[in-house]
């Protein structure tokens, strides 16, 4: 392999090996950047710039080992800074980790085998909260590593954490400004609740957890008190909530309909009854049954004093079920509105663990996702049940757990919306967006997002800094000098040695109102704050007021799409609050890994690659090139027959033509760019093409460099990349193959993969680097060069349209000659073409397919008949091909001289065969074959 990429022996250039082993040389190129300290180079190469890019990572999850999902996101960021870095712009390469909240409590949880939070409580909330930071440190070491794996350059030793009191301030900070604003309340809602993690959860998180289930839903009769076997057909997909229900809801605007079922009479929607099967009824005036009272389902203790009634509910559609809906107003945030409205009793029947609370009877203790067969039972009993049906719908689930969520009514701390909305809304305009659909996206959130829940049950995370009197008064701390200021014992705030439980919970302050001693509230923050502020934590906004001016808002911030209603709303929520302002200037998203048929991966499937394999097997810059290829509004396919692919078609491509190139500059003793003559002063060869071929490759290259340099300043990598692989494709297929022989462009063909080395960096780092380090420039590394700029005089779009023609003219006379059966090393007499080129272009027809002369005409024909010349110079062709063929076969060098016995030869081109053979001497023999000389 590549160990010494400056040692010269004989030749110019390091030989490269034939079969390369990708993942070990990037390995050997990790070694030597560390060895050279490039990394550190790198970071530092701009300081002195007056131009700056500023970017902000959106935090890596410190709580599991990497995935190949994680290192689409990292390879994108990594690609643009390396460009700017390239460019010649100031940047801050900040890593960053998410430390807190749920994705690392839970992990924990499971490692050491806890269920309850009780589990947590008996283990010591000190020890869990240990616990979680030690799981945090330890993994962002890992993801370090597998970053560094990856080719991804940034600043290791100066990553933020969220979890760190300087972070956790900086929200404290926020909060203040939030409470002075008057926008934080505490409230009672009807919360999506987890019952394995005992806490609630927002809208943003309830989003991300939604899960097409099946479900069995009741039909349920509901007897009309003071009616003689009367009834309301209502339906449910949540058994367990008709234990607490208070009220019906219909929906005036649609026609209602009284029929009979068996002995009952029942009403219900006319479209649901015509949807059962029902054709014997009657239409009804609607509202004789607005506030008609019904009797409750089940005899229970909390069911004693609640008055039923029908209420009119616009809510409510007769697409499906009865249009009749069961409403329990401690079980569902809408459910709750409605009965807020109407002033109604809302019960509210579980525990933090989901299970039912005293006075429900055989219910009080069971699990409310455990009682439907109890409720079907008991509706049978009462002559309420009608029937079940099994459902499809979206349900939502615990977003880190996955745990199926329940309802319940809880006290939690809320960021009113309203007043910023518009605010953010306007501020959303000013933002770039990649691609554009996306700020659509945010639109539409900022729209229907609710007020902003950032208060959790939980114990590892963000310390909520409210303190909240039973006077009334709330005071909420915005700093560490404001809690030493308040506290009862300043020197109990000083040697707090965490801002996080139980370490915080010891500090207690005198209400400024009425005096009382009180303690900070037990809830901790969603975990979106801890993210949401680095534009402000990490450019020390409190602290360096030019610092923070010199960076804010950041030029770039990029991470998967579904962070429009996460970090990127968060970050967006901070800016407007603190500052009126936007604290991005363009977001770039991105889509999904999937597995390589395109189906999302999941632990269930199996169908994933893990990361560290998948790096060691097909490279990193295969897996980079591969996520650069994607256009970002699509999801990205992996698998290793999809990288592969990209290894044939860009990776080995290109180290072939470059390794084609460097051994036959070696072959020549070309000694490097300042000495393009051949030893002894002799004449070079040049094709009768060759000079059309050089400036067809020059305007090509500097085409791709136009592509790439305008891609990439759009945030843009799929274009790039791809106009890249053509490059290489050209390069390969065209240029090399038609002047194989030539010796007079290696200066050309030198400065061509100068520059290519550096356009295909900031992709592939590790491939770039090998190429750019045998090229023995003056810059040490490749990271240390100046990204190439165009030379627009080089550019002949007339002349890369008519090489389009050229190529499809000598694919014509391919596809003719297959017919005739003639193949490409028996040269042929002549063809006649319909298209009028120049005389360089049919010099280059005429080497490529092998014919004597090109002429022009109206129609296109082969002359394929064959003299002694011809034949006589196609068995000279064939020869040199067998001869070819047995020097690769025997492992035969580039270099390696040889003598060649042989039957027969066409010995009238005996001098070409020596020369284009290495061959010493030709001799007869019985068959075929080559020597070492």
């Amino acid at each position: 392999m590549i160990k010494n990429f400056k040692l010269k022996i004989m030749s110019f250039f390091t030989e490269l090996p034939q079969n390369p082993n990708f993942p070990q040389l990037e390995k050997e190129i990790m070694d030597w950047w560390a060895q050279n300290d490039i990394l550190n180079k790198y970071l530092h190469r701009n300081d002195k710039s007056t131009k700056t890019f500023s970017f902000i990572d959106g935090p890596i999850t410190a709580n599991n080992p990497m995935g190949v999902h994680h290192a689409l996101g990292r390879t994108l960021k990594d690609v643009f800074q390396r460009f700017k870095n390239l460019q010649g712009y100031a940047q801050r390469f900040q890593n960053g980790f998410d430390c807190q909240g749920l994705w690392v409590e839970v992990e924990v949880e499971k490692d050491a085998g806890f269920n309850s939070k009780k589990d947590i409580l008996d283990f010591g909330l000190d020890k869990f909260t240990t616990a979680c930071i030690d799981r945090v440190n330890k993994f962002s070491l890992i993801q370090t590593e597998q970053s560094k794996r990856l080719g991804m350059f940034m600043d290791w030793e100066n990553s933020y954490y969220t979890n760190s009191q300087n972070n956790n301030l900086y929200i404290w900070h926020f909060l203040k400004i939030v409470h002075q604003k008057g926008w934080l309340e505490l409230r009672k809602s009807a919360t999506t609740w987890c019952p394995r993690c005992e806490t609630g959860l927002s809208q943003h998180e309830q989003a991300d957890g939604y899960k097409d289930i099946t479900d069995t839903s009741v039909y349920v009769y509901f007897k009309l008190k003071d009616k003689t076997n009367e009834y309301v057909l209502a339906w449910t997909t949540t058994p367990w909530t008709l234990t607490a229900n208070v009220l019906l809801a219909i929906n005036t605007d649609y026609p209602y309909v009284k029929t009979k079922i068996d002995d009952k009479i029942v009403y219900l929607a006319k479209e649901a009854a015509t949807r059962l099967g029902l054709t014997d009824y009657q239409t009804i005036d609607v509202t004789t049954l607005l506030n008609l009272k019904y009797e409750s389902l089940f005899d229970l203790p909390n069911q004693k004093n609640i008055k039923h009634f029908i209420t009119d509910w616009k809510e409510v559609t007769p697409q499906e079920g009865t249009g009749v809906v069961h409403i329990a107003p401690g079980c569902g945030q809408e459910d709750y509105e409605l009965g807020k409205k109407l002033g109604v009793p809302m019960p509210s029947p579980l525990n933090e663990q989901g299970h039912f609370i005293d006075n429900y009877g055989e219910f009080t203790g069971k699990y409310a996702h455990g009682v439907k067969e109890l409720v079907f039972e008991k509706l049978k009993q009462a002559g309420a049940f009608f029937k079940t049906e099994d459902i499809i719908h979206r349900y939502p689930h615990c977003w880190r757990c996955k745990t199926k969520c329940l309802f319940r009514l809880e006290n939690s701390w809320y960021i009113k919306t309203d007043e910023i909305r518009p605010l953010m809304k306007a501020a959303t305009a000013k933002i770039e967006w990649h691609p554009k659909f996306v700020s659509s996206r945010m639109q539409n959130w900022l729209d229907s997002m609710d007020d902003w829940m950032i208060s959790r049950s939980r114990y590892y995370g963000l310390a909520l800094p409210f303190y909240k009197c039973e006077c009334g008064e709330l005071t909420v701390i915005g700093s560490l000098e404001e809690l030493k200021e308040k506290s009862i014992n300043p020197k109990q705030v000083e040697r707090l040695t965490s801002l996080h439980r139980p370490w915080i919970d010891t500090i207690k302050i005198k209400c400024p109102k009425c005096g009382q001693i009180i303690s900070r509230i037990p809830e901790v923050g969603d975990c979106w704050l801890d993210a949401g502020v680095v534009p402000f934590s990490t450019l020390k906004y409190l602290t360096d007021k030019s610092y923070w001016k010199k960076w804010f808002p950041a030029d770039l911030v990029l991470e998967n799409t579904e962070q429009v209603r996460l970090w990127f709303y968060s970050m967006l929520f901070f800016g407007v609050t603190l500052k009126n302002t936007i604290p991005y200037k363009a977001v770039v998203t991105h889509g999904e890994v999937r597995d390589q048929k395109g189906e999302r991966i999941s632990k269930t499937k199996k169908n994933g690659i893990p990361y560290n394999e998948a790096v060691e097997t097909m490279s990193a810059d295969a897996m980079r090139w591969l996520y650069c290829l994607q256009k970002p509004s699509s999801n990205v396919d992996f698998g290793y027959e999809i990288t592969n692919g990209v290894n044939r078609e860009y990776i080995l491509l290109l180290w072939n033509t470059y390794r084609f190139f460097t051994q036959h500059a070696n072959l020549e003793n070309w000694n490097g760019p300042e000495n393009t003559s051949l030893p002894g002063g002799s004449a070079t060869k040049q094709s009768r093409s060759g000079s059309i071929m050089d400036s067809w490759i020059l305007s090509r290259l500097n085409s791709t460099i136009e592509i790439v340099t305008k891609d990439l300043n759009h945030f843009g990598t799929s274009n790039a990349t791809k106009a890249i692989q053509n490059f290489v494709t050209d390069l390969s297929t065209w240029y090399i193959r038609r002047n194989r022989d030539r010796t007079d462009n290696f200066e050309l063909l030198y400065k061509i993969f100068t520059k290519l080395s550096v356009i295909i960096s900031p992709f592939t780092p590790f491939l770039g680097e090998i190429l750019h380090k045998n090229l023995t420039t003056n810059t040490e590394t490749v990271n240390l060069e100046n990204w190439p700029k165009v030379n627009k005089s080089q550019i002949d779009k007339g002349l890369e349209s008519q090489m389009i023609n050229v190529r499809k003219i000598c694919q014509d006379i391919h596809a003719a000659r297959q017919l005739a059966n003639l193949k490409i090393r028996q040269p042929l007499s002549s063809a006649t073409i319909t298209q009028k080129l120049n005389h360089e272009l049919l010099e280059v027809i005429k080497d490529e397919t092998n014919i004597k002369n090109i002429s022009i005409g109206n129609n296109f024909s082969l002359e394929t008949k064959l003299n002694p010349e011809l034949i006589a110079e196609g068995e000279y062709r064939d020869f040199i091909r067998n001869i070819q063929v047995l020097r690769k076969n025997q492992g035969f060098q580039i270099k390696d001289k040889i003598n060649i016995v042989a039957p027969n030869w066409p010995v009238t081109f005996k001098s070409e065969i020596l020369s284009r053979t290495l061959a010493i001497s030709i001799k007869k023999g019985d068959i075929l074959t080559i020597t070492k000389a």
